[in-house]
């Protein structure tokens, strides 16, 4: 306190001080000290009048561009009378106007100057009106709304009169206490919108923009280029001022996406660029049409049109006005097309009947016969009182985006979005797009990359560079798609143009979102779709197969896809086939009845509209490393056996469906294991049988090792797969002839791991299954190298451990008395056998030992029990019923309680038939019985193994010696490295 008073006192002396050194100097030197403040005084009155005279003159100026609008002269004028007039009310006033209408400016800049002039006069003009909308733009809307209820009391209390005499008055703006009510209403539902905000991540654009205008983003389809408008004085463009706002007239300007995702610096697109006003508002999907808005004359105080531009092999046609109907005398200002180009929703203030007031959005259909249809006006869902803009359908033809002053916005223009349906003109509900995108400015131009990961818009915000600014919001949206581009052919092999039905079905919804029909043979199918997920296309053509196919998107997982194929269908006839693309499993293999409806109800309505025939259904796996072959088998035959099922509980009758449970696992797949299609070998499949079909029907009676042909015949190529048939018929012919004299043979195909040489095996193959040769006929062989070639051969059991899979023969050469009795259990003598797993390798008989030593007793006596016995199977049976059940069920709980454990199932059968087929005979019932224990933990520890006749247990010279050699045996085992995945 001292130290503050001793500052005082020391001030009051100084002054006092001062006062009487005046005093004394007009006491000595009266008369020139009288002249002086004369002077003085003189100078400072002239000054103040200079000032006055000057303000004055401003303020007259300022005025005058008022009434014309060009608020940069007004800004000029003020912002250097603020200077010598910093407290003049009017001229604050002035300022503000102007800054708040200056396109280079945020609005709320303005903002300080209404708040010097409310300070001085709460009822100054209007300043109640442009605080509250000031104060909104701020999101201060607690303050806004105050300030427009003082401006609505206000208005309320002028007589007409008053209100006549306002009017006249620079600067007034005709806001109504309509107007005034809707204004609050944003100002109270602000805060809810505000506080429901997106969790998206907003950026600025920052490359694109400066603080000249930026507006009217276009991002290409693929997402790699992105067009926007610009008032920036580029080095390479004009330079002229547009006399009405004296800013540089708008070029367009492209950002090419860089490698590391980032937008690449802007450049001019001078090509169009013209001296006039060209602004891009629209992008055809294959981005060889740009439309633009161009003004008529030298001043964007004149409406405009729309133009466009075609791009020929890279180089870019004049602008010329759009051949569709939507020039007219009325501004039209914006356009969006369709991705099939066939439809346009467009911008106009046109006066006509169904108009709605201002800006309204107007839609206009490509005729069948290419013209186009009379515009249509929206209607009131989408146009309101208040002015509608930018419109944009989004490339999944489904979403139509669009700003507007109505619909509930809380200021300005905010972005909404509806469903639609272009054909119809049918409209969902209309949604307002929360914060970050929608502010209580205007937000405009909005668009979505057609991937949905980004979104694109302008808007003039409190952190822009000045005035719009281009914003860039990262969507976490969960429908995040792929721009799918369709082009598919369809032929038939007999080359007749039929009708074909495609449909494209999103599988999770079931919903059909595309479908066409074309003739066959005849141009092709273009489709542009946004997908997620998986899509199925089922293919209809009466007289032919079914043909399905799959689109996983979630394993090609890219943000655009170009999918080019061509389907050629089959006419219907036995032992022909077809995948069938979209069945769905869970993960126990149960199938999803939900997401295979589509494909079981297609393959339901093609079976029973070809009765004449059954349908054998058979699984096949993709490959896995996590899993034996065995095991990939044994999946599919499960697969198999639930597809089945489910065909009969939809409806099917039994006697049309061949009811057989088979899985091939990875025996015959489509595609090799690296390549990106390798997931389309977990299928199922169709075949065409004829009626009471089975698989035990034998195929011819015997032949003899000496009898056929051990040539290799290699596969000469051809032009196309489908010709390879064609070009190699001399071999084919000949081996298919040896093929159905004799039921023990198979034909081998070895190939090099070459996708197209698979495509061919499997093409070769096709002929033969429709030449009558059972696909266990057929073995394909793939090694590193190999040359593409064929050959017969008798069936060799090695070809069981062949990492891409084999198949035997499935035919019995001859019957016999199949009155053996039931399955039966025989304890015989223990055989002096070896444990099979692993053999030579000295340390896993080293593990085995330490394992036997660690046993408790009684799973060792559990394990000599279950190894001194075996399961009897009927003559040329692979099926041993249920009998054993409780036995298998106690070898399945040991295994799950001992996961060290293996086992290996070993098939044995009488030396009735030819020695190969009894070894396939005793592979198929070592996996009959393996198949019961598919659903242990780590099934990879089951082995399968066959001696067919090798070993008997018994002399087969008698039927009883016979029917106890017809049977499987059991070894316990240790797990080795790389089984327990």
């Amino acid at each position: 306190m001292i130290r503050i008073q001793n500052v005082k006192l020391f001030y009051h002396y100084k002054l006092i001080m001062n006062l009487t050194f005046k005093i004394n100097i007009m006491k000595t030197f009266p008369i020139y000290c009288l002249l002086l403040l004369l002077v003085l005084n003189v100078t400072s009155f002239a000054q103040d009048d200079a000032n006055k005279n000057k303000l004055r003159k401003a303020l007259k100026v300022a005025e005058t561009y008022l009434d014309l609008e060009e608020y940069h002269y007004v800004e000029e004028e003020m912002l250097e009378a603020v200077k010598y007039a910093p407290d003049n009310i009017l001229c604050n006033y002035y300022l503000g106007i102007s800054i708040y209408n200056d396109l280079t400016k945020n609005r709320v800049d303005a903002l300080p100057y209404f708040q010097k002039v409310y300070d001085n006069d709460p009822n100054f003009r209007q300043v109640g009106y442009w605080l509250g909308k000031t104060y909104q733009m701020a999101h201060q809307f607690s303050q806004a709304g105050e300030m427009y209820t003082l401006e609505k009391k206000k208005l309320r209390s002028f007589t007409p009169e008053q209100r006549q005499d306002e009017a006249k008055i620079v600067g007034y703006v005709n806001v109504t206490l309509d107007e005034l009510d809707r204004y609050i209403d944003q100002c109270h539902r602000g805060p809810v919108f505000m506080a429901n905000a997106d969790n998206k991540n907003l950026l600025n654009l920052s490359l694109a923009n400066t603080y000249l205008p930026d507006i009217t983003p276009i991002i290409t389809v693929d997402g790699q280029k992105l067009y926007f408008t610009s008032h920036r004085q580029d080095i390479t463009s004009h330079h002229e001022l547009d006399p009405h706002d004296q800013l540089p007239y708008q070029d367009v300007f492209y950002m090419e996406r860089r490698e590391d995702g980032f937008w690449s610096t802007p450049k001019p697109f001078s090509e169009i660029n013209t001296e006039e006003h060209d602004a891009a508002i629209a992008l055809s999907s294959d981005g060889e049409q740009l439309f633009l808005y161009r003004s008529v004359g030298a001043s964007t105080s004149n409406p405009g049109d729309i133009y466009e531009v075609n791009d020929y092999s890279g180089k870019w046609s004049n602008p010329k006005p759009i051949e569709a109907p939507i020039n007219s005398s009325a501004l039209e200002t914006h356009m969006s097309m369709s991705a099939d180009g066939k439809v346009i929703i467009f911008t106009s203030n046109r006066e006509q009947d169904d108009a709605h007031g201002g800006m309204d959005l107007y839609i206009i259909r490509q005729l069948p016969n290419g013209q186009w249809a009379l515009p249509q006006n929206m209607g009131d869902k989408i146009n309101t009182e208040l002015d509608e803009e930018s419109p944009y359908i989004h490339p999944n033809g489904k979403t139509l985006y669009f700003s507007s002053q109505g619909h509930h916005s809380i200021g300005g223009f905010d972005v909404f979005k509806v469903d639609i349906d272009l054909k119809t003109g049918d409209l969902g509900e209309v949604i307002q797009l929360n914060y970050p995108v929608n502010t209580a400015s205007d937000d405009l131009f909005y668009v979505m990359s057609a991937d949905g990961l980004e979104s694109y818009f302008s808007s003039v915000r409190e952190e822009g560079m000045g005035g719009y600014d281009i914003y860039c919001v990262k969507n976490n949206e969960s429908n995040e798609r792929s721009v799918s581009f369709f082009d598919l052919k369809f032929e038939t092999e007999d080359r007749r143009n039929v009708d074909v039905l495609v449909k494209l079905i999103n599988v999770k919804t079931q919903e059909v979102e595309k479908e066409q029909v074309l003739r066959a043979n005849r141009g092709k199918l273009e489709w542009m779709h946004r997908c997620n997920d998986k899509y199925a296309l089922e293919v209809y053509a009466e007289g032919y197969l079914l043909k399905t196919d799959r689109f996983d998107f979630t394993a090609i997982n890219k943000p655009t896809v170009n999918i080019e194929e061509t389907y050629t269908l089959q006419r219907i006839a036995a032992n022909r086939s077809e995948p069938l693309m979209n069945i769905y499993f869970d993960e126990d293999q149960t199938i999803n009845m939900s997401t295979s409806s589509s494909e079981l109800k297609a393959l339901k309505r093609f079976i029973e509209e070809n009765d004449d025939y059954s349908i054998e259904i058979v699984g096949h796996s993709n490959y896995n490393p996590e899993k034996s072959n065995l095991v990939l088998e044994f999946i599919s035959k499960t697969k198999a056996m639930e597809t089945l099922d489910a065909l009969k509980t939809i409806g099917i009758s039994e006697e049309l469906l061949v009811n057989e449970n088979v899985g091939y696992g990875i025996r015959y797949p489509k595609y090799l294991p690296n390549s990106p299609k390798a997931w389309k070998n977990d299928r199922m499949e169709y075949i065409i049988r004829p009626k009471g079909y089975t698989k035990l029907a034998s195929r011819a009676s015997d032949c003899s090792v000496s009898n056929y042909d051990t040539s290799t015949y290699v596969l000469r190529d051809a032009e196309v797969v489908d010709d390879v048939v064609k070009v190699n018929k001399k071999s084919i012919s000949h081996l298919l002839s040896e093929l159905k004299q004799c039921s023990f043979l198979e034909l081998v195909i070895s190939t090099d791991a070459d996708q197209n040489y698979l495509d061919v095996s499997n093409e070769v193959f096709a002929y033969f299954e429709k030449n009558g040769i059972p696909r266990e006929h057929l073995t394909l062989q793939i090694e590193d190298g190999a040359d593409l070639a064929m050959r017969l051969r008798y069936k060799n059991p090695d070809d069981y451990k062949i990492t891409y899979g084999t198949v035997a023969v499935v035919k019995p050469l001859r019957e016999e008395d199949l009155n053996d009795g039931e399955i039966a259990v025989v304890n015989p003598t223990p055989s002096n056998q070896s444990i099979a797993v692993n053999d030579t390798n000295p340390e896993s008989k080293k593990s085995l030992q330490t394992v036997a030593i660690t046993n408790e007793k009684e799973d060792l006596v559990f394990e000599k029990e279950i190894e001194d016995m075996t399961i009897i199977f009927p003559f040329n049976s692979t099926e041993f019923g249920n009998s054993e059940d409780a036995t298998l069920q106690k070898i399945k709980d040991y295994l799950n309680a001992n996961l060290s454990k293996s086992l290996k199932i070993t098939g044995h059968t009488d030396n009735s038939g030819p020695e190969i087929y009894n070894e396939y005979l005793g592979m198929e019932r070592a996996k009959s019985v393996a198949y019961f224990f598919r659903d242990i933990e780590n099934p990879n520890r089951i082995y399968v193994a066959s001696k067919g006749e090798k070993e008997p247990m018994v002399s087969n010279d008698t039927r009883k010696g016979r029917k106890q050699n017809r049977r499987i045996h059991f070894k316990f085992g240790v797990v080795t490295e790389g089984d327990a995945k």
